[in-house]
């Protein structure tokens, strides 16, 4: 029974689809079958990563013009590789009778070890209903503010929409383990403090020149410098892996999952300060303020002769309902949106101002040599409220 892990990320750039690469090939080598699914849209990553071009992908077979088997890319540096492409996006229009027979046919892959999703970066309706299926997550961040900022904002929007359970963190691209736990650290006090999700450390790759050089070639730096201090960190993360506990994931199979990500791509995602509607509560729409009517511009405003009644025009009054539907509609995406942005350059604005993250040259300001650093903790929530009330 394969054992599901979604690789995302809050931010873009910080190295999600090439840690899930080399950590597939990782696990390929150790004997472990291992499947790559590529769900970041239409942008292919993986494919530019490792120098293929699939003639088909999951499009394909939710056009029932190509089976499940027919795509998979077999053997690529040891491991297999679905394309999805835009074939993700397709996922979310399917009709409720068509998902049955897509999810059986999901199931075939119930042969491997490992299924390893890559999503897109950031908070769409696929990031979410991949990593609310998913049996574990692995969430890449960087030790830049940005990156901190964006991947609380992915673990609230998973809160709020139903998850509680943990998330793995990997630190990408730092200079030293210190910097990484510093990192680490500011994430999960914010996250302890105000969301029901926990986060735990999996692994840090250190900032290593082979891993451009890999991309360049369009191979796994696991394959071209298995010596380097990048490969050694993807062996210290595949390690604290397969050690974690698998007693809850012992039944969670393919069918499991795919059955969840389908019904959740087709639900309507919840974000900040969007308000549900409360039971019972009357979903009739107000009829929107008409404008005053103009005075005549001559004679006696009172002596005019009353109105003519207009005539009641059904077709247009469904028309206008309609716009006012969609007005509204807009109005909360764009209220939700709104919030997202504001609260995302808040929490910034603390971070930049914040300490600066020690280089790898020197030792944190108030720290003896080879003491722990000084964890400066910051409360992102408490400074919005501040900010509001002012």
């Amino acid at each position: 029974m394969a054992r599901v892990i979604t690789v995302t990320s809050g931010k873009g750039g910080v190295g999600k689809t090439n840690i899930s690469v080399n950590l597939a090939f990782h696990l390929a080598a150790r004997g472990y079958r291992t499947c790559l699914f590529d769900a970041d849209l239409g942008l292919a990553n993986i494919n530019i990563l490792l120098g293929i071009h699939p003639d088909y992908n999951l499009a394909d077979v939710l056009s029932n013009a190509k089976s499940m088997k027919d795509i998979i890319v077999t053997d690529c540096h040891g491991i297999d590789i679905i394309p999805g492409s835009s074939g993700v996006e397709m996922m979310a229009d399917l009709e409720y009778e068509q998902i049955d027979p897509m999810v059986k046919s999901f199931a075939q892959l119930d042969d491997y070890d490992f299924l390893i999703f890559d999503t897109s970066a950031g908070i769409s309706k696929n990031v979410i209903s991949f990593c609310m299926a998913s049996s574990e997550i692995i969430l890449v961040v960087t030790p830049e503010p940005t990156s901190l900022t964006d991947a609380y904002a992915l673990l609230k929007v998973l809160s709020l929409n139903g998850f509680n359970d943990s998330a793995m963190v990997v630190v990408n691209q730092c200079k030293n383990p210190q910097i990484a736990k510093i990192a680490y650290t500011k994430l999960k006090e914010t996250v302890q403090k105000f969301l029901p999700i926990k986060i735990l450390p999996l692994g840090t790759i250190v900032s290593d020149p082979c891993v451009a050089e890999a991309v360049k070639n369009q191979k796994p730096f696991m394959a071209l410098y298995p010596s380097s201090k990048a490969a050694k960190c993807i062996q210290n993360i595949a390690e604290n892996l397969l050690k974690k506990d698998q007693e809850n994931l012992a039944s969670y199979g393919l069918e499991t999952f795919w059955t969840r990500c389908l019904k959740l791509l087709k639900s309507p995602l919840q974000l900040p300060n969007a308000k549900p509607e409360k039971k019972g509560e009357n979903k009739t729409t107000p009829p929107p303020i008409q404008p005053a009517a103009e005075k005549p511009e001559t004679g006696d405003a009172d002596n005019q002769a009353p109105a003519a009644p207009q005539p009641s025009h059904p077709e247009s009054d469904d028309k206008g309902d309609l716009v006012r539907e969609i007005q509204k509609l807009s109005g909360c995406l764009i209220q939700s949106l709104s919030s997202i942005t504001e609260e995302l350059g808040a929490i910034r604005k603390v971070l930049e101002n914040g300490k600066e993250i020690p280089h790898a040259e020197s030792e944190p300001a108030g720290n003896p040599p080879g003491k722990e650093p000084t964890v400066i903790p910051l409360d992102f929530e408490a400074f919005l409220e501040r900010r509001k009330s002012n």
